[in-house]
């Protein structure tokens, strides 16, 4: 192997590695809840007020816990303030069925009136790594 071969091989092993600046991710968990009780089966959405950045999301379970993901590979979420939106996930056992649904009529509007992050009016700061964040529905 040539030494031009060697740095390219190193570059390229780089870029994979750290991506192109990467982006600087942190871990985030949270829970979901309205009017103190678990919110199950939404999309909890975390964009970035920075313009031109990419949201991060998680899918609440049984007990409105969620976790965070910048992608399928990366788990996490961009540091600093974010708006917050919000969607039901209707399973395709629901979707068949064969389950009731997770979340009654009522609860349905209430998770749709914060669909849109421009104007949902919840907002986030997320300052560190491993945060937990508490999300309560009045």
């Amino acid at each position: 192997m040539t030494a031009r071969n060697a740095r390219s091989l190193l570059a390229l092993a780089l870029l994979v590695c750290c991506g192109c600046g990467g982006p600087n991710l942190v871990t985030a968990k949270g829970r979901l809840t309205y009017q103190g009780q678990p919110i199950p089966s939404t999309y909890v959405t975390f964009q970035p007020k920075e313009e031109g950045k990419r949201a991060s999301n998680g899918l609440t379970d049984d007990e409105g816990h969620f976790t965070l993901a910048y992608s399928r590979q990366e788990p996490g979420v961009l540091k600093g303030q974010h708006s917050i939106a919000l969607h039901y996930y209707v399973s395709v056992e629901e979707e068949l069925h064969n389950i009731p649904p997770k979340a009654s009529k009522e609860l349905k509007e209430v998770i749709n009136k914060y669909g849109d992050p421009k104007t949902s009016g919840l907002e986030y700061e997320i300052k560190k790594n491993g945060q937990f964040i508490e999300i309560d529905l009045k």
